[in-house]
This record gives structure tokens, C-alpha cells and sequence, in this order.
């Protein structure tokens, strides 16, 4: 296991060369530092990494998979290193593997008796696209608390969002009428260059007026303004969200599958 500080920074320097393709396991070491431990194999150039989360630490986790001890997330060059990797993940525990390649689920499967539960979708955008700020939609590191509260509807915790505010790691864009919003998403820090955006939500007696575009759009404006690198996450039976992030020009480029062991 990668235990100490420079073995991490080590690990995450490696995983850091192919960031959109580790930025999973990459956000994960990033968001729980305490609760996550790390393992990695290597056979000449290729390498294999594991990323082991303890659910306590992971809101997300902890109350969607209640029974699980562990969450684990692979990036793996070669099957062989897969199979090597999973004797650091406990046997007598419950745990959920949330794997993104067909060859690393079947080595899994051939350790673990896993059941799928869901997969996610992420999107990014093209490096020649180009995104344009809708002038009435704000951009702002602080948001009211009517903001706070549809974010929050959306699994975004205040006592979790107004601190990353605070630190410019994060910032809301809204697009709002007499104060009251007819849209809002947060984008947050992933891993350096890569933010998120998240929690896009419009009160239902606005919905189909584009106005969630319009909020996408200027978020993702911001993000090539600051040289950002976008990343758009949805779960694979969100079909309106997905058409949103097709719809504003962003296309997929991972999806994760979640497999339990009970």
C-alpha cells in the first residue's frame, strides 16, 4: 500500500499523466484523504493502481450503500495487474468496485460474487468548442440561500459547499429573476485543471424553458475563460440531464459501473 506522503504524491503523479481517464480515482484521493488508502503494481511500463475508500468518509456512499465497508476504484494496463491488485481489497467485507473497462469486471467478478447497481456517465468538452456566457446569468463564489437550498436538494451539502466557496475551489452560476432563481449548478475543483459541474437543478415551474442550458453554457464559458478542463456527471437513467450535457456540446468520455458484493 502506498502509505506515506511521498509514495502518494507519487501515485497521483502517474495517475495526473492521464487525467481524464483516472479523474475518478484522482478526485476520490483528492476529496478523502483520511479515508482512503492506496495500492499499485507495476510490470515494466504498465501499472495498475488501486484507490480504496472507507465509506465512512463519503456521504454519497455512506447513504447509498449502507451495507458496504469499502469503496474501490481500479486503473489497471493489464487484466494480470488487475487480479494482482485485488489482494488488497478485504474479502470478508462488503464492498462496491466501481470499475470503468469490461476486463477489469470480469477479474473482479472472478474474485467477488458482484452485482451490478448503477453506472454514471461523464461528459467533457471538445478542445475546439467554443462556449458562450449568457450575460443574465451570474457567476459568483457565494450564493443565497435559496441557491444553497436547490443545490443541496441536488446532494450537495451546504456545510460541505459554502466552505469550498470560501476557498475559490468552487463557484455557482444562477440565472435568477427578483431574486428568485429559475436556475443553478455549482462547479467544483476535481483535481487541479479538471472541474465538475454539479447539481444543476430548475424549480419545476420553470423546467422546459432552456433555462439549465443557459446556466450549463455560461459554466462552461467560465471554464474556458480560466482554462478549466470540464467534466459533466450523470447517472445513466438521467436521460433529460444527459440530453442536456449532449445539447450544450459535450461528449462522453467514461462511464463507471457500480458492482456490489452482497
Amino acid at each position: 500500500m502506498a502509505s506515506t506522503a511521498d509514495n502518494l504524491r507519487e501515485v497521483v503523479n502517474g495517475l495526473a499523466r492521464q487525467p481524464l481517464r483516472n479523474i475518478v480515482l484522482l478526485k476520490h484521493i483528492e476529496a478523502f484523504p483520511e479515508h482512503v488508502s492506496v495500492a499499485q503494481v507495476s510490470e515494466g511500463p504498465k501499472t495498475a493502481t488501486l484507490v480504496l475508500l472507507d465509506t465512512i468518509g463519503s456521504i454519497y456512499d455512506r447513504e447509498t450503500y449502507p451495507q458496504a465497508a469499502f469503496t474501490a476504484l481500479i486503473s489497471s494496463d493489464h487484466p494480470h495487474l488487475t487480479r494482482r491488485l485485488l489482494d488488497s481489497v478485504p474479502a470478508h467485507r462488503h464492498v462496491v468496485f466501481k470499475l470503468a473497462c469490461d476486463s477489469d469486471r470480469e477479474v473482479v467478478a472472478g474474485r467477488f460474487p458482484i452485482s451490478r447497481a448503477t453506472s454514471f456517465l461523464s461528459f467533457t468538452g471538445d478542445e475546439n468548442a467554443t462556449f458562450a456566457a449568457d450575460g443574465e446569468v451570474s457567476v459568483s463564489t457565494s450564493a443565497s440561500d435559496r441557491m444553497l437550498g436547490l443545490l443541496e436538494s441536488q446532494g450537495h451539502p451546504k456545510e460541505w459547499l459554502v466552505p469550498l466557496l470560501a476557498s475559490d475551489r468552487a463557484f455557482v452560476c444562477a440565472l435568477e429573476h427578483d431574486g428568485e432563481p429559475r436556475s443553478v449548478c455549482i462547479a467544483f475543483e476535481n483535481h487541479r485543471q479538471i472541474w465538475e459541474v454539479g447539481g444543476v437543478v430548475t424549480p419545476a415551474p420553470y423546467r422546459g424553458q432552456g433555462f439549465a442550458g443557459r446556466v450549463v453554457r455560461t459554466t462552461l464559458a467560465e471554464f474556458q475563460r480560466r482554462k478549466l478542463v470540464a467534466r459533466y456527471q450523470v447517472n445513466e437513467n438521467n436521460l433529460l440531464s444527459i440530453r442536456l450535457a449532449t445539447s450544450v456540446g459535450l461528449r462522453q468520455f467514461l462511464q463507471l459501473t457500480h458492482f456490489r458484493t452482497w
